[in-house]
């Protein structure tokens, strides 16, 4: 995908304030899957979702995991300059510019949005992240300072364990992030509570 076109599948649905959702879904979803929680979490919003390009075993991903579950650091690299480039095309192409934008993600697509605030974090006015943990093993100090972030995960989430959280939160709150880390006693998936109280401070 060049930077001039839009060539990569999204969605984009045009909101009636000025501020942006960058939704990025789980492994084996699309550019379809998030959409209803994106309007849950702010109505009045622009939508912006776009697929990951990674395939693995026929499912949509936004970067490669090896077998064994651990990330391939370069394969986030990849897709975090590609969004990049795919989210500032889109700013262009539908009239986006100087709108705060907060990425929204599940899982994979929340462990991406975490890789872009920290390679980019000039892209984004925060980050909504769910059922993630933290994108790299060892974290470059980067200044976050002015960023929203919520952490809504489930204590018993294999993926996301609590001690790496804490850790994580930590590491977000020492690089300036303003940090809302929610906790629910269930597993991979999004809380209902998780979602009403984001919705209430995010608009």
């Amino acid at each position: 995908m060049s930077n001039t076109d839009l060539s990569r599948p999204h969605v984009y649905q045009p909101g009636s304030a000025d501020r942006v959702l960058l939704l990025l879904h789980g492994t084996g979803g699309d550019e379809h899957d998030l959409l209803r929680l994106g309007t849950a979490l702010d109505p009045a919003a622009h939508l912006l979702s776009p697929r990951g390009m990674y395939l693995e075993a026929g499912m949509n991903r936004f970067f490669e995991r090896y077998p064994d579950g651990s990330f391939n650091e370069a394969s986030i690299d990849w897709a975090v300059e590609e969004l990049a480039e795919f989210l500032n095309t889109a700013i262009d192409a539908y009239g986006l510019s100087g709108m705060p934008i907060t990425a929204v993600g599940f899982s994979n697509g929340a462990n991406t949005a975490a890789a872009l605030l920290l390679k980019h974090p000039e892209a984004l006015a925060g980050a909504c992240l769910f059922g993630s943990t933290q994108p790299y093993r060892d974290l470059t100090k980067v200044d976050l300072s002015g960023k929203r972030v919520w952490l809504a995960n489930g204590d018993l989430d294999p993926y996301a364990p609590v001690s790496i959280s804490e850790q994580w939160v930590a590491s977000l709150r020492d690089f300036g992030a303003e940090v809302s880390w929610l906790r629910h006693p269930g597993g991979h998936q999004i809380s209902p509570a998780h979602l009403k109280e984001i919705s209430s401070e995010l608009v």
